[in-house]
């Protein structure tokens, strides 16, 4: 009897170890997920619901920003943006839409961060995406 045990317990602790060398093989071949964020910079004040600054002023307070944080690459450009309040008043404002590859949750934060002050916001919309891979494509040779 302790035979037929000592050989399940030998399979077992085998299978369990195929499994784990098999899972581990795996996470090294496995590529990682990049993550692409993108920041919705609005330029209304929280207060006014107005632009109170020249639009390229607000421009060049997001593009210095992002350039503070982000120095290896971003893009931004300008974009429209609507949203209904609490009070569900529809607000039309412009908008900068900033997409950073290669960058950490925490320094896209602190750059939010640092926009919500500067440009009197109350929010800035941040969207994280998974992509499974960033080329930087320099054409067929």
């Amino acid at each position: 009897m302790k035979k037929i045990q000592f050989a399940i317990f030998c399979s077992i602790a085998t299978i369990a170890l195929g499994l784990s060398a098999w899972s581990l093989v795996r996470s090294y071949n496995t590529p990682t997920q990049e993550i692409e964020y993108t920041m919705y910079v609005g330029t209304n004040d929280k207060e006014t619901y107005k632009l109170e600054m020249p639009l390229e002023e607000a421009r060049s307070i997001v593009h210095n920003t992002m350039m503070d944080h982000f120095s290896d690459g971003f893009t931004m450009y300008d974009a429209k943006g609507v949203w209904r309040d609490e009070d569900k008043v529809i607000t039309l404002e412009y908008s900068f839409v900033c997409v950073i590859e290669h960058a950490n949750r925490t320094e896209v934060y602190k750059a939010a961060d640092e926009l919500i002050v500067k440009l009197n916001q109350n929010t800035i919309l941040v969207v994280s995406n998974s992509v499974s891979k960033v080329d930087f494509y320099t054409g067929s040779k």
